[in-house]
């Protein structure tokens, strides 16, 4: 039996991770596969995801760049903090640049060739940013904790306040992260998002978790980029 398509394969010295589609991996401090404990690395440097038939390197850290390296041809991309790029190549490597330290993971992908255009777009894929709409890694993070919270009190989203603690956040942060969010899937349409529309702050937070999760925005493999956030102020990292 043949391997099957669409297969990536990253490593770290001898711990190698295979994904399929449908199977994300983060990676850094404190990430499904760990680095190393650098306290100049972020929790979760990047992570590599499956979306519309391609796998994307995205990168969450706040101020670190990620380079997309394809051993075969010597082409170079990088991604700025909140960006990914499309992985392309057959056979790449991963650097990044912790503090004085200098880091590369190796990969290859199993897979159908893919075509870039001189826009840097993959063929075939209508956008390069998380699900349907563009989102940052930390607007995404924010629908994640939005729906955490529902899950575990059976519907309820607790207050902005408790949720931008749990991400160690401010509440300025947190809500200019909600806004920027309601205001890009307002203007694709969805109703009740938008602060003078008449919805009520509790509605409008819960017509965001559940467009998300229709939309595949969010799903409950996500859940476990929160165990990866930065802990709040005076709280252990643990």
């Amino acid at each position: 039996m043949g391997v099957s398509a669409d297969v990536l394969t990253v490593g770290l010295f001898d711990d190698r991770r295979t994904l399929h589609p449908g199977d994300s991996l983060t990676f850094g401090r404190r990430a499904d596969l760990m680095v190393d404990e650098n306290p100049f690395m972020h929790r979760v440097v990047g992570r590599f995801t499956h979306r519309e038939g391609v796998w994307w390197m995205q990168n969450h850290g706040s101020t670190l760049r990620v380079e997309l390296h394809d051993v075969e041809s010597g082409a170079q991309s990088v991604a700025p903090p909140g960006h990914q790029l499309p992985v392309t190549a057959s056979v790449f490597t991963v650097r990044f640049t912790a503090g004085p330290t200098n880091y590369e993971l190796e990969g290859d992908r199993d897979g159908p060739d893919l075509i870039v255009d001189e826009a840097g777009d993959v063929l075939g894929t209508a956008t390069i940013e998380f699900g349907s709409v563009p989102l940052s890694p930390e607007q995404h993070l924010l629908l994640v904790a939005l729906y955490e919270s529902s899950d575990r009190n059976n519907g309820a989203i607790e207050s902005s306040a408790v949720i931008a603690r749990r991400l160690g956040w401010t509440p300025k942060k947190f809500h200019r992260k909600l806004d920027a969010v309601c205001e890009k899937l307002d203007r694709q349409g969805v109703r009740d998002l938008k602060a003078g529309d008449g919805s009520l702050a509790d509605t409008r937070r819960s017509v965001l978790v559940r467009h998300a999760l229709n939309a595949g925005l969010i799903s409950n493999g996500d859940l476990g980029l929160l165990h990866a956030a930065p802990a709040p102020p005076g709280e252990s990292a643990e």
